[in-house]
């Protein structure tokens, strides 16, 4: 029996995909993430994506949700590195697919247990991600994230009181509920089931990677 994979590799315009990686890895920035119904829910704006925007595979979701929280209000401003995974397969045939190597807010590697096809589980590593740093509100903010991943005092709350209201100004409102999302998915990963919040949203979108 034939099977045509035509359509399923057949790129579309209105996104970004695994064959415009096929240079080399991209650094992002995230600025806008929308959920609508649909095979593909979840849009993911970034700087420069001239209005295709990544539309995350379910194994990419769980990193991001089990890394920054699963509030996708808090990855807006946030950055991390794609790639085209080669080894993805469709109907027994690889035709590459968008995968997470690495994700600011770490400040060590981080191995998720991702569910693969049947139910099968593989372990995933991902790297600290460091932006570069050009004036003292980045250095701030990679010290915070920092201590939102550390299990050490001092807390985000005790960390953000010593912020300069100069430099709260720069770094933004929405960084400090960033820094919340980040301490409570790094406690979780931590102190209970290191793979929690991959298992809640493994049961929770099902299925495929």
């Amino acid at each position: 029996m034939n099977i045509d994979i035509t359509a399923a590799i057949r790129p579309k315009s209105d996104q970004l995909n695994a064959d415009d990686l096929l240079t080399g890895p991209r650094t992002i920035r995230i600025r806008d993430v929308q959920v609508v119904s649909g095979e593909q829910p979840v849009s993911v704006f970034f700087d420069g994506d001239e209005g295709r925007p990544w539309k995350p595979a379910k194994s990419a979701l769980r990193v991001l949700a089990a890394v920054w929280g699963p509030d996708a209000s808090r990855w807006v401003g946030m950055h991390c590195t794609i790639y085209n995974d080669e080894t993805v397969t469709w109907a027994g045939v690889a035709v590459g697919g968008i995968r997470v190597s690495a994700m600011e807010g770490l400040s060590q590697p981080r191995t998720l247990m991702l569910t693969k096809t049947r139910g099968r589980k593989a372990g995933v590593t991902i790297q600290p991600l460091v932006v570069s740093k050009s004036g003292a509100s980045d250095r701030w903010r990679e010290r915070l994230f920092a201590v939102a991943e550390s299990s050490d005092a001092p807390t985000v709350d005790e960390a953000w009181s010593k912020v300069p209201e100069a430099v709260k100004s720069e770094l933004g409102d929405g960084l400090y509920d960033q820094l919340v999302a980040l301490e409570t998915a790094a406690r979780e990963h931590r102190e209970n089931d290191p793979n929690a919040a991959v298992e809640a949203l493994n049961n929770e979108i099902g299925g495929e990677a």
